[in-house]
């Protein structure tokens, strides 16, 4: 949990994203969200439910593969995420959230109880959008942190009934990976009320998707 803060707090320096329509870890009140992502060497999918817009709760999967020590995670978890603060502005909106929850993980070092945490920090414009992520997945020998930092453009300024634009370029990084240097990615996001859609690739031509349905 450390680690996940002190990078958040340096993060602070730069960071941004949102709007009301960005996928974030808690939807609008009493709202049901499904998620499925695929990046370079991770599959993430979850199911959210949020209670209201300050808490919400999921329960989701994770794959991971080129690990250094344990060649490969596959986990399932519940968590909690919490909004900690929002900024509404004049013409743009800023967000802080964190989350934790526990798991079952397997790696080649066997099954075990696994933790993780993770903070999300944005603010978007209706034209420029920043956002930074990080996440850490741990267990006992075993630490993997998945930071994102991004930078989107729109090519118009959307409203709530149209459907949005973004040409996106964002910097992965996975800890403790066989390769854990940052890879560049470039990616067009759609989203409108109701979904999220976003394809693209990273440097070396492998595609990354996120598919998101607001229910």
């Amino acid at each position: 949990m450390p680690r996940i803060l002190s990078t958040g707090l340096l993060a602070l320096v730069g960071v941004a994203l949102a709007s009301p329509l960005a996928a974030r870890p808690i939807s609008y009140a009493g709202g049901h969200m499904l998620m499925v992502e695929h990046e370079p060497d991770v599959d993430r999918f979850s199911y959210t439910y949020s209670p209201s817009h300050r808490w919400a709760v999921s329960a989701g999967g994770l794959r991971t593969t080129d690990l250094a020590r344990t060649d490969e995670l596959k986990l399932g978890y519940i968590r909690a995420a919490r909004l900690l603060h929002r900024w509404n502005l004049p013409s743009a909106q800023a967000n802080a959230f964190v989350w934790g929850g526990l798991g079952q993980g397997r790696t080649a070092l066997g099954n075990e109880l696994a933790r993780h945490a993770g903070l999300q920090l944005d603010y978007e414009t209706r034209r420029i959008y920043t956002s930074f992520v990080s996440e850490l997945h741990e267990g006992n020998g075993w630490s993997h942190r998945f930071d994102s930092a991004a930078i989107g453009w729109a090519p118009y300024a959307h409203d709530v009934d149209r459907v949005a634009t973004w040409v996106v370029v964002k910097g992965m990084r996975t800890t403790n990976a066989v390769d854990d240097d940052v890879k560049p990615v470039a990616v067009l996001r759609f989203f409108t009320t109701r979904w999220w859609l976003e394809v693209g690739a990273d440097a070396d031509g492998r595609p990354l998707a996120n598919v998101m349905v607001n229910l």
